[in-house]
């Protein structure tokens, strides 16, 4: 009886350890990550043209410029508030980039009044149906996603939170 007790006892311990360590381990280990994602750096571009609001097709497989997609939402402050900082930056300026951003499950209108109130200079797009969005990602916006000259994604990033544009990178 003795033996069994202290089985039972040394079993209760490890298990109420182990629980004590896993608590401790921070929560970012645990989780799995927020969205999934379906590029990764190295991937073709999986859109190759998109017709902006104004009715105008943006090639996006020229190899004379990296590229710039943005894929946001105009109800999202995240989306706003990147869209603004871009609109200010110098990168909109750069001819060397192809910028385009794509709002998520929007129609045109929306986003013609969208930028309208927000002197918006940020080339626009709209994805309707989510067709484009779900080629990158499960959830999440905005998106940058930067793209070399040869069309392959250098890097994707979520852009929630503040100084987004610290987020666009150009170098693998």
């Amino acid at each position: 009886m003795i033996k069994k007790t202290a089985l039972l006892l040394s079993v209760l311990f490890i298990s109420a350890w182990q629980n004590v360590n896993t608590a401790q381990t921070p929560l970012a280990q645990q989780a799995e990550p927020k969205y999934q994602e379906f590029i990764t750096s190295g991937d073709a571009l999986p859109i190759t043209t998109i017709e902006n609001i104004n009715g105008n097709t943006v090639d996006l497989s020229t190899p004379d410029k990296k590229k710039l997609v943005i894929l946001f939402a105009t109800w999202c402050s995240d989306s706003n508030r990147m869209l603004n900082a871009l609109n200010e930056s110098e990168i909109l300026n750069d001819t060397s980039i192809e910028i385009i951003a794509i709002a998520r499950e929007e129609d045109k209108a929306t986003v013609i009044k969208w930028r309208d109130e927000n002197h918006i200079k940020v080339p626009l797009a709209v994805d309707v149906d989510r067709s484009i969005y779900s080629q990158f990602a499960k959830g999440g916006i905005p998106r940058l996603i930067t793209v070399s000259q040869d069309n392959k994604i250098i890097k994707m990033n979520l852009a929630e939170g503040e100084n987004q544009l610290a987020k666009i990178h150009w170098a693998k």
